[in-house]
């Protein structure tokens, strides 16, 4: 996602230009949308982006680095989801079955997942999130970091060692 959005734009917005800020949002919703529809119940899908979108501009100047741009606001509508789940599980109605966030991952190692990614330096952050959080095939990939197919997967491979190596 970001490499779709130009630096200077996520800059203004965080300076607080409304327009570049109206841009920002609307160039993030369809990679949201299609994220959330992986890890939401199909119900919940609009309102996490919502929420989403309600935190990023709410907290957009917190942000400390760009490269984490992406990572941060897949967390936030992960977390989203996670939390419309616990309520609709809790109030005991069932929801898309397909659609319901694993449960069988526990919230630790998600936030050490989480973490251990967003350490990575961005060469590997960016593979990794366009891959295996997006679920865009190795030709997709390639074609978004503007580099070979066998360079994005070499880069996924030490991308998931490195991973690896820091949940060991």
């Amino acid at each position: 996602m970001t490499s779709r959005i130009e630096h200077g734009l996520l800059e203004a917005a965080r300076r607080g230009d409304e327009q570049a800020l109206a841009r920002l949002l609307d160039a993030c919703q369809p990679d949201l949308r299609r994220y959330a529809r992986r890890n939401c119940a199909t119900e919940d899908v609009e309102e996490a982006i919502q929420d989403a979108l309600l935190i990023l501009y709410r907290r957009l100047g917190a942000l400390r680095t760009i490269a984490s741009f992406s990572g941060w606001l897949f967390q936030i509508v992960k977390r989203a989801c996670l939390r419309r789940f616990q309520r609709r599980k809790s109030e005991g109605l069932s929801g898309d079955d397909q659609h319901q966030p694993e449960e069988s991952l526990d919230i630790d190692l998600r936030l050490d997942l989480c973490r251990s990614i967003a350490m990575l330096p961005e060469l590997y952050r960016e593979v990794v999130i366009l891959r295996d959080v997006k679920g865009l095939s190795a030709e997709e990939t390639a074609s978004e970091l503007g580099t070979s197919v066998e360079a994005a997967k070499s880069r996924l491979h030490r991308a998931r060692y490195l991973i690896r190596q820091s949940l060991a």
